[in-house]
C-alpha cells in the first residue's frame, strides 16, 4: 500500500531540515533529544541516532527493520557510514547481549571505537531467546 503526503509543504519541510555530515546524509534534528539526529541515509531498510558530544558520538537506536534484511550487511554499511560522516570522533554504543557480537565486529573492523557496556544487559524483546534464555512464562507477543 502507497502512503500518500497529504500536507506537501510539511514534506518539503522534512527535505529542509535535513543535512549532511561530511557529505553522508540525510541526518534530521531529532525533535525531543538535545544534539542528537536521526542518521535516515538508508531507510527504508535502516536507521539510527547519533548523539553529539564534543568528541563523542554516540550510536542509538539502530536498527535494521525487517528481520529479513538482517544479516545481509546493511547494518555494516550504515556503521560504516557513521564512520565516514564522523571520522575524527570516538564513536561508541552501549549494546544488549544479542547484539554484542554485531558491536565487537564492528570495533574489530574499527568502524566504532568503545562498547561502553562492558556488563550483560537484556533487551526489551521478551521473545529474545538471547537475552531471555530463562524466561520461564510464555510470550505474550511477537517482536520484531
Amino acid at each position: 500500500m502507497k502512503m500518500k503526503i497529504k500536507n506537501k509543504m510539511q514534506a518539503c519541510k522534512i527535505d529542509e531540515d535535513a543535512v549532511s555530515m561530511n557529505g553522508i546524509g540525510p541526518f534530521c534534528e531529532h525533535p525531543r533529544k538535545e544534539n542528537c539526529w536521526i542518521y535516515k541515509g538508508r531507510m527504508p531498510v535502516s536507521n539510527c541516532c547519533v548523539t553529539i558530544e564534543e568528541n563523542y558520538v554516540e550510536i542509538s537506536n539502530f536498527k535494521v527493520h525487517l528481520p529479513s534484511k538482517r544479516q545481509s550487511g546493511h547494518g555494516s554499511n550504515m556503521v560504516e557510514d557513521i564512520r565516514k560522516a564522523f571520522p575524527n570522533y570516538i564513536i561508541w554504543v552501549d549494546t544488549w547481549n544479542c547484539s554484542r557480537g554485531f558491536w565487537e565486529k564492528m570495533k574489530e573492523r574499527g568502524k566504532i571505537d568503545i562498547i561502553a557496556n562492558d556488563y550483560p544487559w537484556p533487551c526489551i524483546n521478551t521473545t529474545c531467546k538471547v537475552c531471555h534464555s530463562d524466561r520461564k512464562v510464555p510470550t505474550r507477543r511477537f517482536f520484531e
